[in-house]
């Protein structure tokens, strides 16, 4: 008998997950999608029972089996299983014999003989509903239970069922220092618990994060291993990077939740998220018991909420004065992990990522708003690849985001071209890489630092617009100036000129003053600007220390006046 690769693809993901408008209805949908690709599910038959395991993550599994009819067998009892537990997911699975020693060459196959799987299938129309049916108010599909009053179809009440389950899978995650020693953290099952405040606009951040390259490095390792390497160490090593993958998306998304919880300070009776500037920092919502409704002040939601992870593929929501942070640090982290066997001569190497951040409001779609953020990353890649070509190097993890509602089916492209666009000029420099290039010193740590601020120089011009106080002091001096952008350098710099007359010190920040805020045709001011009220670092705020020490000079005057 010749041994037999099966290939699981579960289709969907995107649309199952975000299917609901609910937070915890979506917790649940990704919580199944893990569930049912999960190493324990695809084993939990004694007889057939796959033989290895090689994949299980993110919607995706590879398993090997001793025969093609152990395959078929198993393939029919999970998709039954699939069936029963998780409605609505459907699943793409092929099956390729190879000889012993071409493991590698059958992995390599595998992937095409999936991906024609998937374009050859025919689609599915279930026939959901006969006659008079109700529809579920979350979904719109036929309605057969009620939940708390509403009405809901099998799949959302077979993920309600799930909502505990889900919650564990994230408490891993929590983190265990940052907070003080009274007080524990909790990831959020509601929108309206993640920090936001009231009598404000509040913004959500969606955040997509995907790695760089993957499948090309796994191409190569698997064109490396080809015939010369034997079954036994093609195998371990395939596991080994696998893991590392699934590892880092990890390493990630607790990293993430270690510095928003590092910068969780208690304040009177409550606790408060505090970065740079000191302003922007915020009230979080404390812990309230789902039946009593009572709250307590040891237990304080973060202002995070993952959602997707699949190793290097990752999602979550947060406050959206945080998003562009916390994905800047994803970023950073998912470059410090190495990955053995997938280097050009079989070492281990980095990875890098980009992503994209769609801030929306709050109560926003919640497919819409992941749409819009894939799409960004997909913007990131784009700039990255053209950067690489241009400097033959890589350039490793750029940022792309937008700010605002968008019309349904609309790309970045589209938005750019109507909104960012005058003439031969225009009017943003996104996306950002990361770090400077040898060809571009307008990063994203540049624009976070030097022009929007405030940076971490005594200088008043690396301040940026929120840091310097001929910039800082006058808002409305900040706003005319994102008014003007527009009109060109040469509006700007005669602004800028007449300005200076009652403050000879204003300088436009971060090193845009010879060239009127424009680089070349293109000009960052507005993204600086939009970004003004809306991003916060989470670093503690130079300015926080002294603003204290006046406070306390201000309290020791008026008890002298009083005496």
């Amino acid at each position: 008998m010749m041994p037999v690769l099966t290939g699981v693809d579960i289709l969907g993901i995107q649309r199952y997950v975000f299917g609901s408008n609910r937070l915890r209805d979506v917790l649940a949908a990704s919580w199944m999608v893990e569930h049912v690709t999960h190493t324990k599910q695809l084993k939990q038959w004694s007889s057939p029972r796959p033989s290895s395991v090689l994949l299980a993550a993110g919607g995706n599994a590879i398993l090997e089996f001793v025969s093609m009819d152990a395959a078929r067998c198993w393939a029919a009892l999970y998709t039954r299983w699939l069936y029963e537990t998780a409605p609505g997911l459907e699943a793409a699975i092929v099956h390729r014999p190879f000889e012993e020693r071409l493991l590698a060459w059958a992995l390599s196959v595998l992937q095409v003989d999936l991906a024609r799987t998937k374009l050859e299938r025919l689609p599915s129309a279930p026939q959901l509903g006969l006659s008079v049916t109700a529809s579920c108010t979350t979904t719109g599909l036929p309605a057969t239970d009620e939940d708390q009053g509403a009405l809901i179809s099998p799949r959302v009440k077979r993920l309600r069922d799930r909502v505990q389950e889900a919650r564990n899978r994230w408490s891993e995650f929590l983190p265990v220092r940052g907070l003080s020693a009274t007080c524990e953290s909790e990831f959020p099952d509601e929108i309206d618990r993640m920090g936001r405040t009231h009598g404000e606009t509040s913004l959500v951040g969606v955040v997509h994060v995907d790695g760089n390259d993957v499948g090309e490095q796994i191409k190569r390792w698997l064109s490396r291993v080809g015939e010369d390497v034997d079954h036994a160490t093609v195998r371990k090593q395939y596991q080994e990077w696998s893991s590392a993958i699934i590892e880092l998306g990890r390493a990630v998304t607790k990293v993430v939740a270690e510095r928003t919880a590092a910068s969780i300070q208690p304040e009177e009776n409550h606790h408060v998220l505090r970065g740079s500037p000191f302003d922007l920092g915020f009230r979080l919502h404390e812990w309230r018991d789902g039946k009593s409704r009572n709250t307590t002040k040891d237990k304080v939601f973060l202002p995070l909420r993952p959602v997707l992870l699949g190793g290097d593929d990752l999602t979550f929501l947060c406050d959206g004065r945080i998003a562009l942070d916390l994905a800047a640090v994803s970023l950073k982290e998912f470059a410090r992990h190495p990955i053995p066997h997938l280097g050009p001569g079989g070492e281990e190497t980095f990875l890098t990522a980009c992503a994209g951040v769609a801030l929306v409001k709050t109560h926003a779609p919640f497919h819409r708003s992941y749409e819009l953020a894939e799409d960004l990353c997909r913007s990131a890649k784009r700039a990255r690849r053209t950067a690489n070509a241009e400097l033959d190097n890589e350039t490793g993890g750029w940022l792309d985001w937008h700010i605002g509602p968008t019309r349904p089916g609309a790309l970045v492209e589209d938005i750019r071209r109507r909104g960012y666009r005058r003439g031969e000029a225009d009017l943003t420099m996104r996306p950002y890489p990361l770090a400077k290039l040898t060809t571009r010193n307008h990063s994203w740590e540049w624009l976070d630092r030097d022009l929007l601020g405030p940076g971490v120089a005594p200088d008043p011009v690396k301040q940026g617009l929120r840091g310097a106080n001929c910039w800082s002091g006058s808002r409305s001096r900040v706003k005319r100036l994102g008014a003007l952008v527009s009109d060109g350098a040469a509006t700007i710099k005669r602004q800028i000129e007449a300005w200076k007359a009652t403050d000879d010190d204003l300088r436009l920040p971060g090193g845009l003053e010879d060239g009127g805020g424009y680089v070349g045709a293109t000009t960052p001011l507005l993204d600086a600007i939009e970004l003004l009220d809306l991003h916060m670092r989470l670093k503690p705020d130079p300015r926080a220390s002294v603003r204290a020490e006046n406070e306390s000079c201000a309290d020791d005057a008026g008890e002298e006046g009083g005496a």
